[in-house]
């Protein structure tokens, strides 16, 4: 049992001795010397600034953050075949506007798909089908879609 206490105290000691020779080393100073024979100069790092340009054709890249946005590209127009069957015709009440954000950048969210002024895209409907639309103008509580070729005002709800 002594030589395991006399081993510990050992231990011990050997582990402030180096502790104090790697405090001398890295600018600490010993007991009994004064604070003020050393002091650490640590020089200014410059941090770069990270830069991120839109990319305007799609041919440049695409935005990392929106990877399926078209703002900024020009959209070929999308040609409607015309059609004399009402059963495709899209019912306008299935587009639900779920949300607008507040400016600088004014966004909707139609059918749970977000969209910037003159973005066009896919959004899904109720009955599982999906419908190509353009959101042409946010306002303050509509936004302005395109579905096939009609202009259609897109209200928020109230009172829910």
């Amino acid at each position: 049992m002594k030589s395991r206490i006399h081993f510990t105290a050992y231990s011990v000691a050997a582990l402030m001795v180096l502790g104090q020779a790697l405090s001398i080393q890295a600018g600490g100073t010993p007991k009994g010397r004064s604070p003020s024979a050393v002091v650490p100069v640590v020089p200014e790092i410059q941090i770069p600034l990270s830069v991120f340009t839109v990319p305007s054709q799609s041919s440049e890249g695409r935005n990392p953050f929106f990877p399926q946005s078209t703002t900024g590209f020009q959209v070929a127009p999308v040609a409607s075949k015309p059609s004399n069957d009402n059963n495709n015709a899209v019912d306008t009440s299935s587009f639900v506007l779920n949300g607008i954000t507040s400016p600088p950048k004014r966004t909707a969210m139609i059918n749970g798909r977000t969209f910037e002024p003159g973005e066009s895209g896919e959004v899904k409907l109720p009955n599982g089908a999906r419908a190509l639309i353009k959101c042409e103008e946010i306002r303050t509580e509509s936004a302005v879609i395109l579905v096939a070729g009609v202009r259609r005002e897109v209200k928020l709800r109230t009172g829910l």
